[in-house]
């Protein structure tokens, strides 16, 4: 057992060659996280390839001499360090194809896609079409929604409603805003609409929903 410490760095053992371990923990909001944690299992291991190894490697070079050193102000790097490691990884990881991969992370892949989905996270309430996404895409309707449903996994408008419903579980989790006001916001006419949209993807009614994430902080 390692005897309690303070600071980064801890020495234990005695003879032989030296093994130097990472270790860190990420805390994620379950709900804002979702679209990126929920279709991960357990365990996941990085493989990686040069063109990632060495980004990962230095990265990992400069914690190592910010915790060594342990000069003021070196936990705050180290913390911004460890979210750009985390990026580093999951790019890695989503670029092998793994099969677990959400669908906005392997469209990643297509420009044409990518600009679309964009346009679609920066103007939720706008009442999109399959057209007014290839628009944004430069790209015919019909070739759009090929490339859209193969790069994505789903098709245009289904990822559409599927991203205003997580954008609603966000903030009924996140605010005090009204069910109304979040209709608005993620692009139903009423919360009337969202409710029924809410209940078909989630299961549970809004309001349900929201005492669930109540409860829980």
């Amino acid at each position: 057992m390692v005897a309690t410490h303070d600071g980064y760095v801890v020495e234990y053992g005695g003879t032989g060659e030296p093994t130097e371990l990472l270790i860190g923990r990420f805390s994620f909001d379950a709900v804002a996280a979702e679209p990126l944690v929920a279709p991960m299992p357990p365990l996941v291991h990085v493989s990686l390839e040069k063109a990632h190894a060495d980004l990962v490697q230095a990265t990992l070079a400069l914690m190592g001499k910010e915790m060594a050193q342990d000069r003021p102000g070196a936990r705050f790097v180290v913390d911004r360090l460890t979210d750009a490691l985390f990026v580093q990884a999951m790019r890695a990881l989503f670029s092998e194809g793994c099969s677990f991969a959400p669908g906005w992370a392997t469209a990643l892949t297509d420009r044409r896609v990518v600009k679309a989905i964009r346009a679609v996270h920066a103007d939720l309430p706008r009442p999109w079409t399959v057209a007014q996404m290839a628009h944004e895409a430069g790209m015919s309707r019909s070739s759009f929604a090929v490339a859209f449903t193969s790069a994505v996994g789903e098709s245009p408008l289904d990822y559409v409603t599927n991203w205003r419903i997580y954008r609603a579980k966000v903030l009924l989790s996140s605010s005090n805003e009204s069910l109304t006001e979040i209709a608005t916001r993620v692009g139903y006419d009423s919360d009337t609409a969202l409710s029924r949209a809410f209940r078909r993807k989630v299961g549970i009614p809004p309001g349900v929903f929201r005492r669930r994430m109540s409860a829980r902080a």
